[in-house]
């Protein structure tokens, strides 16, 4: 699998996927630290200085050629507002993580799925990763259904799977290789 050591933008209908910069921290803020944002994820940041601190770590590690996490702010193309995010994990076996937000306000709208597939884009198309998965957490149907409409199978339910922050959640996984990515249609 291709390290890069930046990603490079892509546009999406209505969004633009991009790296994270440090002026996003206070759009990141506004869905972020929110209850219903939180609900189905695993990293939850408390309030603005914990999400200026995840955009720093973030934004320091963008030029590094060794990398292995990818985080994506999804621009809103007209107001230039972040919206939503996206990550890529690249693991040992050429395969990459994925795992997508969105601001609540917009849920139910399709920008969820525009993430999802322009992730699947980065992952397959510039990454080159053989394979990409996500975890779900089992109670987020939202989530589960989205997998499924970008083109993603379940492939396995872990019951108590590490989530991250010590905490232990029943998740869903979905996957994709990338013989099945470049056989979707278009």
């Amino acid at each position: 699998m291709k390290t890069l050591s930046t990603i490079p933008s892509i546009e999406t209908p209505n969004l633009i996927l991009r790296e994270i910069e440090t002026p996003d921290s206070t759009d990141l803020a506004c869905f972020m630290t929110q209850s219903r944002y939180q609900r189905h994820i695993a990293h939850k940041l408390k309030d603005m200085d914990e999400v200026k601190e995840f955009v720093r770590r973030q934004v320091a590690v963008q030029n590094d050629s060794h990398r292995r996490v990818y985080h994506l702010a999804a621009e809103e193309r007209l107001s230039t507002e972040v919206v939503g995010d996206g990550f890529l994990i690249s693991h040992q076996d050429s395969s990459l993580e994925m795992g997508w937000g969105l601001h609540p306000a917009l849920w139910s709208m399709g920008f969820g799925t525009e993430i999802g597939r322009g992730l699947l884009g980065i992952g397959f198309e510039k990454l080159r990763a053989k394979t990409m998965w996500c975890k779900i957490m089992s109670a987020n149907g939202a989530s589960k259904k989205l997998a499924k409409r970008i083109g993603m199978a379940h492939s396995k339910t872990h019951v108590d799977y590490p989530v991250g922050q010590g905490r232990f959640e029943p998740v869903d996984i979905y996957t994709m290789s990338a013989d099945q990515y470049f056989d979707l249609p278009y």
